[in-house]
């Protein structure tokens, strides 16, 4: 009963050895792209007279 005579292209394949899987992508598909290893929320500062600092 399984559908015949079709083919999935495939157009890349990507490990996410973090996240421990396998990404296939197929055809027209995108991606987002991931998050950095560093938060920018980490640069950002109070300086002395109380102003914000690090924002972009």
């Amino acid at each position: 009963g399984a559908p015949t005579g079709h083919s999935v292209p495939v157009r890349e394949v990507r490990l996410s050895a973090g996240a421990g899987f396998i990404v296939v992508i197929c055809g027209e598909i995108m991606t987002m792209p991931g998050l950095p290893r560093v938060p920018s929320s980490e640069s950002i500062r109070l300086n002395d007279a109380g102003q914000i600092e690090g924002l972009f």
